[in-house]
């Protein structure tokens, strides 16, 4: 179990306010699945036999709850956090809790064929939000690929391959590269290949409909529950144009660093700083009045900020969270870093 440092009594928070916000990171929170792996468990020090395959760097939905790991705030779960300082590490949300969810998956084995459903129908019939996801690709085997997309003319057609086993037929395959950004709206059919690691962020749900799972048996010898009434009523909405939101461009470049746009969505933006050792780079807020998100995917070093120019400390596999009442901060690497901000 982690060790939560002690927090600041009911009292002591209650006399806080905005100039105490600071960036916070959190303990992850490490997740079992049957395909999971132990690559990524040297990230975090972890010493779990359990195959690992999801690791909730920030989280408020309630399957999970991300808490606070450094500072005065040590030990305050994110929902707490929320509703003390809602103009700090809310701002503007499209929920009424933090409204993205950041992970790194490890599919050691491959994950389901899945799809998720849009706010409309996640919201009518889920009593949750839709789940739109990206993926930052950080290793894939030789001739890595992911399932995107489908071949199924309808529903009917859909049904007819689940009946006689042969939805592999109709499946999209497309390759994948180290270091690409994948874009995965609500109602895309997917799954994420043997091999593959990457860090996701989507919105704050957890509601994914199974189609396929490789005929794969689980611990106890059963196979896992498919959904296929569900997925044929979300899979031939109309979806989101992929090409449009995932495009690359350069933001700024200096002698530190280069900082670049990797996707613009209506949920999410995410961007990607690359800086090399011994380099500081500043940065304003990606929105006014909302946080940041920072996940420092490899290297180390630290954000500095405030008046006072106080420091926290980053490595490889931390996120950073930071207040929106920092309106700028700067990054500084003590080795080269590889960083992606995101923001909404």
């Amino acid at each position: 179990m982690p060790f939560y440092p002690t927090a600041c009594s009911a009292n002591e928070l209650d006399t806080k306010s905005s100039a105490d916000c600071y960036p916070v990171k959190f303990a992850p929170i490490c997740r079992e699945r049957v395909w999971g792996g132990d690559r990524l468990k040297a990230w975090f020090s972890l010493q779990d036999s359990r195959p690992i395959g999801e690791y909730w760097l920030l989280s408020a939905h309630p399957s999970g709850v991300s808490v606070v790991d450094n500072g005065p705030f040590a030990g305050m779960t994110l929902n707490e956090l929320v509703a003390r300082f809602p103009d700090d590490y809310l701002g503007r949300s499209p929920q009424e809790r933090f409204p993205l969810l950041v992970k790194l998956i490890e599919a050691a084995d491959d994950l389901s064929v899945q799809i998720h459903p849009d706010d409309s129908y996640a919201r009518t019939k889920e009593g949750d939000y839709g789940k739109t996801e990206a993926w930052y690709i950080l290793e894939h085997e030789p001739d890595g690929e992911i399932i995107y997309g489908h071949r199924f003319t309808d529903a009917d057609h859909y049904h007819r391959s689940i009946r006689e086993k042969t939805v592999l037929d109709y499946l999209e395959r497309r390759p994948i590269r180290k270091d690409e950004l994948v874009y995965v709206p609500a109602g895309t059919l997917h799954a994420i290949r043997k091999g593959t690691i990457l860090l996701e962020i989507q919105q704050t749900s957890d509601v994914t409909y199974r189609v396929y799972d490789w005929d794969r048996l689980d611990v106890n010898g059963r196979c896992r529950e498919l959904h296929v009434e569900q997925a044929a009523a979300v899979m031939f909405r109309t979806q989101t144009s992929a090409q449009d939101a995932c495009q690359t461009k350069q933001l700024r470049q200096t002698d530190a660093a280069v900082h670049e746009q990797l996707l613009s969505c209506p949920f999410f933006t995410i961007e990607r700083v690359h800086m090399q050792a011994g380099g500081t780079f500043t940065m304003r807020l990606g929105r006014a009045g909302n946080p940041d998100i920072l996940v420092a995917l490899e290297g180390d070093g630290y954000v500095e900020y405030g008046q006072h120019k106080q420091r926290i400390a980053f490595t490889r596999g931390e996120l950073l969270l930071i207040p929106a009442s920092l309106h700028t901060y700067q990054i500084h690497a003590d080795h080269p870093v590889r960083m992606i901000r995101s923001y909404y």
